[in-house]
């Protein structure tokens, strides 16, 4: 095929492409209305966030936007291939306060008592090991951090998938890895946001 006739493809191809990619981003964007989850759970310029469970940066990149140069986002995935697109991204577009961690299925790795807050978007069903992973968290926290999950609601998400987990699933196993609820919020349409802190800090 002619050098000029492949190049024409390929700007075809990138013309469709930008437009659906931008489409799903907006689609997550309504799900999950990031900028008021931030916005309840207290994220501000200069705070050092953790994220379980990043994968390509969804969440990752609004964080970073949020606390600014001044701040920090460690990103953590058991998948080290999503953690390079992640990078790869931040690199294209010039963000620099994003480091990646790959961590274990029990241990995210992140750094002991570094952490004003962390994150789990869509990520808490799927964990294998939610218990050990949040007791191996704690000593990531500073006083008083907070730890934010963001979960499908089985009830609300109804006929989607089955392998979503309860409230009470949620709330239980928290309370097993020695946490506790600060807060619920229900507003989302398929989400629910749980805000939940180490047992001990609320005492």
């Amino acid at each position: 095929m002619p050098k000029n006739k492949t190049t024409a493809l390929i700007v075809a191809f990138l013309a469709l492409l930008v437009p659906f990619l931008a489409a799903q981003t907006d689609v997550r964007d309504r799900d999950h209305e990031p900028d008021k989850v931030m916005d309840i759970a207290g994220v501000v310029p200069g705070m050092v966030i953790g994220e379980v469970g990043a994968g390509e940066g969804y969440f990752t990149f609004k964080l970073a936007g949020r606390v600014g140069e001044r701040g920090k986002v460690y990103a953590n995935d058991i998948d080290s291939g999503a953690l390079r697109t992640l990078m790869n991204k931040a690199r294209r577009d010039g963000v620099v306060n994003i480091e990646t961690i790959v961590g274990e299925v029990e241990d995210p790795l992140l750094p002991a008592g570094a952490l004003d807050m962390v994150f789990m978007v869509n990520v808490f069903h799927d964990l294998t090991k939610p218990v050990e992973l949040l007791k191996n968290l704690a000593p990531s926290l500073k006083p008083g951090a907070t730890v934010i999950i963001l979960d499908r609601d089985p009830i609300k998400a109804a006929g989607q998938s089955r392998h979503f987990l309860p409230t009470e699933t949620i709330l239980a196993t928290v309370k097993e890895a020695g946490f506790e609820l600060v807060r619920m919020e229900t507003f989302l349409r398929y989400h629910n946001l749980y805000i939940i802190r180490p047992t001990s800090a609320l005492r």
